[in-house]
């Protein structure tokens, strides 16, 4: 017979890891490499599959009936990389032998070896499928290979698996596969709805540059707590007399303007610096491990690139100029770095604008006036 009490004992305890994994890649995976991220996971479903073993339905004496195979579904729908497929598949087919080395034990490390082998197949089969059809396919498959394997390996008795396994538990399996992973993909689609909502409360919905609301908690974060990134640069970058262009030319093209000069100034910067549109035509930038003369380096071709390449709006070639401020920890104060650019700033256009000024120690500029 199905012993439905332990059945039910090992479907609980498959959700209440999943449940617990997503909780920890939400609060200390997310922002790991992904080589942690990915060992992290892999170690997770050994350890589903193990517990699943742990508390297995019991057939005989040396059979044990589980749900073992479910993390290896879930890899198959989810997994990066074909070998973690593999990986999980081989470390539950070990993990079986913690309960003794017996000829079922050994029988369930080939059904696993040939479970994974299969599951990295269709894996790269259907890589392009949608989510829903490659659903079908995987449950579908990796259960009748389940059950097929421990037919053919007769690791279950003939009439336990005429009278259980095929009419009972393959279907039931199947319905349990796909709650599952209907399961985890709500999980992983309530966090990325999460993670789109946040960039986006981050993000400025013009450029997609960082807002200024992001741009100080990265400031905060550079100038107080983190202490070995000096030496610190920050630049504040003006589109010159962008004004005039929005009046010539309307601010749809005014828009389109913003968003080239705001892909040109990033498309010049390294990985590791911030951007963001601070607000208007303006821009800052924090420049990690720069000092004063690499910052004047970067912010020189930006703004060279940007004069000798006029922006293309349609039919239009509009000329635009940068001004540029930069201020540099340790030779000035960190807490006062964005003052300190933002007067340079002030100083470059007061100069005559298409240039970069560099903020000095006791030289603040005292000249704070605007110009459009």
């Amino acid at each position: 017979m199905l012993y439905i009490k332990e059945y039910l004992v090992n479907f609980s305890v498959l959700i209440t890891i999943i449940y617990l994994a997503g909780f920890l890649y939400k609060q200390f995976l997310v922002n790991s490499s992904q080589k942690l991220i990915a060992f992290s996971l892999v170690m997770i479903a050994i350890l589903a599959g193990w517990c699943s073993m742990f508390f297995g339905i019991h057939l005989n004496d040396s059979v044990i009936f589980d749900l073992r195979f479910i993390p290896i579904i879930i890899a198959t729908m989810y997994a990066r990389n074909p070998f973690y497929i593999l990986f999980v598949g081989v470390g539950i087919g070990l993990a079986r032998f913690s309960f003794g080395v017996t000829e079922a034990a050994s029988a369930g490390f080939i059904t696993l070896l040939i479970l994974s082998g299969v599951g990295m197949i269709l894996s790269w089969a259907t890589r392009s499928w949608s989510v829903y059809s490659k659903m079908f396919l995987v449950v579908f498959s990796l259960n009748f290979v389940n059950t097929g394997s421990i037919g053919y390996l007769g690791v279950i008795p003939l009439s336990e698996y005429l009278q259980v396994i095929l009419p009972s538990s393959l279907p039931i399996n199947i319905l349990l596969s796909f709650f599952i992973l209907w399961i985890v993909k709500d999980l992983s689609d309530e966090y990325v709805y999460k993670t789109q909502l946040i960039n986006s409360a981050r993000k400025d919905p013009l450029t997609q540059l960082y807002n200024r609301r992001a741009f100080m908690h990265y400031y905060e974060l550079y100038t107080t707590k983190k202490k070995d990134v000096l030496p610190l640069s920050v630049a504040f970058i003006d589109i010159d007399h962008f004004k005039n262009v929005n009046d010539a030319y309307g601010h749809i093209v005014g828009d389109v303007v913003l968003q080239k000069v705001s892909s040109l100034i990033k498309n010049n910067l390294r990985s590791i610096d911030i951007i963001s549109r601070y607000g208007g035509e303006e821009f800052v930038v924090i420049l990690p491990f720069c000092n004063e003369e690499d910052a004047r380096q970067i912010m020189e071709r930006i703004r060279y690139t940007t004069e000798t390449h006029p922006i293309v709006v349609e039919d239009l070639n509009i000329n635009i100029t940068l001004s540029v401020g930069i201020a540099t920890s340790p030779v000035i104060e960190a807490k006062k770095l964005l003052e300190e650019a933002d007067s340079a700033l002030y100083a470059a256009k007061e100069n005559g604008r298409n240039q970069v000024e560099s903020a000095k120690k006791d030289n603040i500029v005292s000249s704070m006036v605007a110009y459009n």
